[in-house]
């Protein structure tokens, strides 16, 4: 019997290969009022940094490091803005569902 997860309904696995890492792709919305400015950020690269996974975030076609804060910074996200989070590695899976309920429960903020 297999212990591998199984994916929930949001997540798009990209590579199924046993051998190769999946890929996870996850659509994430900011929702909490002033958009992903510092504080928010922060939480996302000290989130990022605690997995073992290559984390993005796409904006528009412009790619950022999950773990680089002034890459995120740079992508100017306010409230409503959509973003495509992509993780690869062990895990990967841990990572986007994390990430992704930390922008679902905008942050603590309102």
């Amino acid at each position: 019997m297999s212990s591998k997860p199984q994916p929930d309904f949001h997540d798009k696995i990209i590579n199924s290969e046993p051998r190769l890492p999946a890929v996870v792709e996850r659509e994430l919305w900011v929702e909490n009022r002033l958009g992903l400015h510092a504080r928010p950020v922060a939480k996302i690269t000290a989130l990022a940094q605690s997995f073992e996974a290559e984390i993005t975030l796409e904006k528009d076609g412009e790619l950022a490091d999950a773990r680089d804060l002034l890459a995120i910074l740079a992508l100017d996200c306010p409230q409503g803005t959509r973003l495509v989070l992509k993780a690869s590695g062990p895990q990967a899976r841990e990572a986007a569902m994390t990430i992704a309920s930390l922008f679902a429960r905008k942050f603590g903020e309102t």
